[in-house]
């Protein structure tokens, strides 16, 4: 059952579970983007229509220096013209409308400028997180049933399925004790 297409709740033999949708789309994508930067493999939901976004000289040429690494990760974003970029794909779970779109590449103009030191390891797993939380936080609210059970087989295959890269819990199980003294 979904509730207010934020939490996820199933039956377990102790209770009930529940699950935070944006967490566990967090945790989902974290793993799926360490993976694409470690192993270069990666998913690309390609744009419809590509979407031009002005980002002016300097934001082209970060995106310039990082396109291997977002190519990577699920970004196809490329230099268009005096300012701006193309965007014609972005990674599974992030939104391809053209006005998400602009957001999306504002802030991964963000996570780029911040600058990344440090062994390739702890870097990757920065930039994991940080386009995990940017993803999760970008996608749109969970309704059908079928999403539901594939987002938990998702979180489930994950290596760590209880918390997110940052420490936040995603899984809650509310005991049948817990229930019954409620009632």
């Amino acid at each position: 059952m979904v509730l207010q297409g934020r939490y996820v709740l199933t039956p377990v033999q102790s209770g009930v579970m529940v699950v935070n949708v944006r967490r566990a789309r967090e945790r989902i994508l974290y793993e799926q983007f360490l993976k694409a930067l470690s192993e270069q493999a990666h998913v690309t939901q390609t744009a419809l229509f590509p979407v031009e976004v002005q980002v002016g000289a300097q934001a082209v040429t970060l995106f310039e220096e990082n396109a291997e690494m977002l190519a990577r990760i699920g970004f196809d974003i490329h230099p268009s013209g005096v300012g701006s970029v193309t965007v014609e794909g972005v990674p599974e779970g992030y939104s391809c409308s053209p006005g998400e779109v602009e957001r999306t590449v504002a802030d991964v103009l963000a996570v780029l400028s911040e600058g990344t030191g440090g062994l390739p390891e702890m870097v990757q797993q920065n930039l994991a997180e940080k386009f995990a939380v940017l993803g999760a936080s970008g996608a749109e609210k969970l309704s059908d049933p079928l999403e539901a059970r594939r987002l938990i087989d998702l979180l489930f295959a994950c290596e760590n399925a209880e918390v997110t890269p940052g420490g936040r819990r995603i899984v809650v199980i509310v005991g049948i004790d817990e229930i019954e003294k409620r009632f």
